[in-house]
């Protein structure tokens, strides 16, 4: 149960200084045109009242237990409804395999396939193929078949029009060991003789993520690279273990693979802003909110959060400007530089994101026993004979459910950066 889980397609260069969730260094803003946005396999946007439903193994089953990416869109998204649940189940294929409980894989398909259609997702996201991939190259067509009958299926039990975002594989870490592939020391407790490196496990992760990459192309599928991201994780990621047991990844993983899907999404985003005598300042781009105030040349506004960020600001008199966001230094610029645009490499969370995330996980844990009781034997199963007259009760869970989501829509609109410049002294 959810307690016991404790135990698009880019290159990566410049994710360490596009996202909050990989940036590690001294504040610092660049005046700089950002690097052209790599394009993307599939056009992907959220709409607003995207039910999303997410499906497929340990990778998908314990995002929910740290929240890092649903945190992360409901904040950049918060203009828009967004409903997220989480199906994923520890160890599963795409055949279901661990779905059977006391029955056979194929009732667990099913069962699956009745959930899906009481919830009627628009969105479906999909994370399956690293336990398939230890087939190597030969069990590659008999996944890819099956991917696309699962899909299929879900798709007949979903909402007209549903889109599909299928995720790559994150790759396999040595346990104790700080960097892929390598011999760096390690304090772990396991020596060298102990465990070998994975580079045979990730040849293998490679190949199906080929495979993934392009099956996705062919079927008109969103591609989601969660891979690359690990190659180059960023300054403060790079020395990090972010799997708990070289496999699964632990909530650092869930950073870096919440840090390379936002970049995907939403490669750059203009804030823009407008100043004019005698008028309150005009912010328009994607992360703009209202509330922006300019007098005496001090300019406040906020913005919110996700993905690479350029702040322009047109209206300045000459002079220079030193500009701070979540009270952090970035340094002084010239009118000019503002004008043409700023790169803030952010720091720090902005506020309100570690609220919203703890409102998440509480929602997920809840919906979690609403769909997967800890006695699902004895209400639903073969011995509910004995308890099933409780199995009303469990449905009562979607009123908690509920608040938890009223909550949650409170405060992602409050994940905000706090922006100011003022004359530089």
């Amino acid at each position: 149960m959810f307690d016991t889980m404790r135990h698009l397609r880019f290159g990566s260069p410049h994710l360490a200084s596009v996202l909050i969730f990989l940036a590690a260094r001294l504040p610092a803003a660049e005046p700089a045109t950002p690097p052209p946005a790599p394009p993307a396999t599939v056009d992907f946007q959220f709409r607003d009242g995207d039910r999303v439903v997410l499906l497929g193994n340990t990778l998908i089953e314990r995002a929910q237990r740290y929240g890092h990416l649903e945190t992360a869109l409901v904040a950049r998204l918060g203009g828009i409804r967004l409903s997220f649940r989480n199906l994923g189940w520890s160890g599963d294929t795409v055949l279901a395999e661990s779905r059977g409980i006391f029955d056979t894989p194929a009732k667990g398909y099913q069962r699956m396939l009745a959930h899906v259609a009481r919830l009627k997702p628009t969105v479906l996201v999909l994370g399956y193929g690293s336990n398939e991939s230890f087939t190597g190259t030969d069990g590659i067509r008999t996944f890819l078949k099956q991917y696309a009958q699962l899909i299929s299926d879900l798709k007949s039990k979903s909402a007209p029009g549903v889109r599909v975002a299928i995720l790559s594989i994150p790759p396999q870490q040595r346990p104790g060991l700080r960097r892929l592939n390598t011999t760096v020391a390690t304090t772990s407790q396991f020596t060298p003789p102990d465990l070998e490196f994975p580079v045979a496990r990730n040849r293998q992760i490679d190949q199906f993520n080929t495979a993934l990459a392009h099956f996705a192309l062919t079927h008109d599928h969103a591609h989601l690279d969660i891979n690359t991201p690990f190659q180059k994780p960023g300054d403060r990621f790079a020395d990090s273990e972010f799997t708990v047991d070289g496999r699964a990844l632990n909530s650092t993983g869930y950073q870096v693979l919440t840090g390379g899907i936002m970049a995907q999404l939403f490669p750059t985003s203009t804030l823009s802003v407008e100043l004019k005598q005698g008028q309150s300042p005009r912010v328009s781009g994607p992360l703009a909110v209202a509330g922006a105030a300019y007098q005496r040349q001090h300019l406040t506004l906020s913005a919110r959060t996700g993905g690479a960020l350029v702040l322009r600001v047109h209206g300045l008199p000459r002079g220079r400007y030193s500009l701070h966001i979540d009270r952090d230094d970035y340094g002084d610029h010239t009118a000019g530089e503002f004008a043409a645009g700023i790169v803030p490499s952010f720091t720090r969370l902005p506020v309100g994101h570690a609220e919203l995330r703890r409102a998440v996980i509480a929602k997920n844990r809840l919906y979690f026993h609403r769909w997967r009781p800890q006695n699902t034997t004895y209400l639903f199963g073969f011995r509910k004979h004995e308890q099933g007259n409780n199995a009303k009760e469990v449905a009562e869970f979607e009123k908690l459910v509920a608040a938890r989501e009223a909550e949650i829509s409170k405060l992602k609109t409050k994940v905000l950066h706090r922006i100011t410049i003022t004359p530089a002294n």
